[in-house]
């Protein structure tokens, strides 16, 4: 986890940062620890900002950035998806009144409500080898040039804080050109931008990066240093005890296809006494499908579900026992921070597709506490 601060940062004062950007997100608490979801999903109230900050949420999917930020005060007044599924499981948690279902290309800034925060979580597919690392070139990862396009018809009501949220390849991509060219863009229209990579394993058992740029119009905060792990994080905490779990070919199946290494540490962990919950993924190597098993006991990032090898399988091994089941849609909400929410408005399957393409709510709720925070402080 890192964070990257501008050289050309201004050095500035905590009244001029409050009056630059205008509104005051709500203080910070004195743990700085974000708000942890209790048993059956109940949460803390939020805390109440001085001013009632609103965002614009584009490329909102499901609503998870909403639902971090509401942990902090911060009231969504416009969001924008153009997939019909994500758009159902929207309106079955937060109704349709600010939802725009449309593609972002026929939007313009004067559809735009006046916003204090614009968040974009664009899409990723082309940021990575899926997608043939296409950049800023591809069809999907490119419409983040969409969202700088309608900041700037919105002219002086464009919102003085911008999050663009992507996966750790779009600063690599390209060799860096196109991480370049979208600070760029945000720079030209006068903010002052950070990067900051916080990986979700800081707060649920998911090791999930993800690369934040933060814009500030007029001076910026200090930028925070990436959360730590609080303490130990288990997917077996998180995993439920029933499901469907394979029948003894399919299991026997999975574990023969293990590598000998993998094999050998999945022999050793059935024989302890301690019950292990781990994540898997479907691999091909060399024109062979094949099973590899994490061995951090945490799950490996969510993904959207699209293919066989975007699916985790859940293993359950210890004391003398051996099973495996795909991850249900209940272990995908845990470990997005997502419980609480809804999700039978679709099917099982196009939730998990919806949970593995959003951003993860306690760290959405940890930038709320330690960045916005601070551009009021």
């Amino acid at each position: 986890m890192s964070a990257d601060t501008d050289v050309d940062s201004p050095a500035r004062s905590a009244s001029e940062t409050a009056t630059q950007n205008g509104f005051a997100p709500p203080q910070r608490s004195h743990t700085d620890e974000p708000r942890r979801e209790r048993s059956g999903g109940e949460s803390d109230p939020p805390e109440q900002p001085a001013h009632h900050a609103t965002a614009a949420e584009f490329f909102a999917g499901m609503g998870l950035m909403r639902a971090g930020l509401e942990r902090v005060g911060v009231s969504t007044v416009f969001a924008n998806d153009n997939d019909s599924t994500k758009a159902a499981l929207y309106r079955a948690n937060w109704g349709d009144d600010v939802l725009t279902v449309d593609d972002i290309r026929n939007l313009t800034g004067d559809d735009i409500p006046d916003a204090d925060i614009a968040t974009a979580s664009f899409p990723c597919v082309d940021m990575s080898l899926a997608g043939n690392l296409a950049g800023l070139d591809g069809e999907q990862s490119g419409l983040i040039t969409e969202f700088c396009r309608i900041l700037a018809e919105m002219g002086a009501r464009r919102p003085r804080a911008v999050i663009v949220e992507n996966v750790p390849g779009f600063k690599t991509v390209n060799e860096g050109r196109d991480f370049a060219q979208v600070v760029e863009m945000l720079r030209s229209l006068g903010y002052s931008v950070d990067s900051v990579v916080v990986n979700a394993s800081a707060f649920v058992p998911q090791s999930r990066a993800r690369v934040f740029l933060l814009g500030t119009l007029g001076p910026r905060p200090a930028l925070p240093e990436p959360p730590n792990q609080a303490g130990p994080l288990r997917l077996v905490d998180i995993a439920g005890a029933d499901g469907d779990w394979w029948p003894p070919d399919r299991r026997d199946s999975f574990l023969d296809s293990l590598s000998p290494l993998q094999r050998k540490r999945v022999d050793a962990w059935r024989s302890d006494s301690r019950i292990r919950c781990l994540g898997a993924y479907r691999r091909t190597r060399d024109g062979r499908a094949v099973w590899e098993v994490r061995s951090d006991e945490i799950a490996g990032a969510l993904r959207t579900t699209k293919g066989g090898s975007s699916r985790q399988a859940l293993v359950r091994v210890g004391q003398g026992n051996f099973d495996v089941r795909w991850m249900g849609v209940d272990e995908y909400a845990r470990l997005q921070g997502a419980a609480n929410l809804h999700y039978d408005a679709v099917s099982e399957r196009q939730a998990m597709f919806a949970l593995g393409d959003a951003v993860c709510v306690p760290v959405i709720e940890w930038l709320g506490h330690n960045w916005l925070t601070r551009l009021a402080a």
